[in-house]
């Protein structure tokens, strides 16, 4: 049987000096990104993304690799635990220790509407983290909001709304909700939220990115 020594709380530290630079990296990465057309969907934003990211932290030399669709397996059982849409993981011998980015689609127009997807955002995205489904093993995850009509402050509003909807199974108090960074000032893009898991906080950043659209 093979023998990974240090305490899981030491190797989850790892990941704690690479969020200013995770966070960073995308918000550099994202003015780099092309209009979308616009039948794209979640995952071609994504990979187009993840993409980008890549190129740049070669560029930059940086010690974490990237990588799209990355499925974490439970070791004792096998069992999938989640497809994640962006990993970034430090260069060690643990294949749970990583930063997760999942990307979810915000502001888009159904017929002749506009829906904000909040509720989405929160339940098929924030809660995975929470559950521990995603990133089980560490203290820090990130959601990144493809704002498709470019109104983040919109979007950030109305994900503010039902992460109040949703406090419980967020573990939450009933008085918390988006914060200002505590990694990135001075940016409106930022936020983050701070959680309970059964053993230890979480915290989630989020980034709320405005699509490109096409200038007439």
């Amino acid at each position: 049987m093979t023998r990974v020594f240090g305490s899981p709380k030491k190797w989850a530290d790892l990941i704690d000096p690479m969020v200013p630079t995770i966070l960073y990296l995308v918000l550099d990465c994202w003015t780099q990104m092309p209009v979308p057309d616009d039948t794209d969907h979640e995952d071609d934003i994504t990979v187009r993304l993840c993409k980008i990211l890549r190129q740049n932290r070669t560029a930059r030399d940086l010690p974490f690799q990237i990588d799209p669709q990355m499925v974490e397996l439970e070791p004792e059982e096998g069992n999938q635990t989640g497809r994640m849409d962006i990993t970034f993981r430090p260069l060690v011998a643990r294949e749970d220790i990583y930063f997760c980015l999942e990307g979810k689609l915000l502001n888009v127009i159904q017929n002749g509407r506009r829906r904000s997807l909040a509720s989405e955002y929160v339940k098929q995205g924030m809660v995975r983290f929470i559950s521990g489904k995603y990133s089980k093993a560490v203290l820090h995850g990130g959601m990144a909001g493809y704002v498709r009509d470019g109104d983040t402050k919109h979007a950030i509003s109305r994900v503010a709304v039902n992460i109040k909807k949703q406090a419980a199974a967020l573990g939450m108090e009933s008085d918390g909700g988006l914060a200002s960074s505590s990694v990135i000032e001075n940016d409106d893009r930022v936020r983050e939220t701070n959680h309970k898991r059964k053993t230890h906080r979480f915290l989630i950043h989020h980034l709320f990115l405005p699509v490109p659209i096409l200038s007439e």
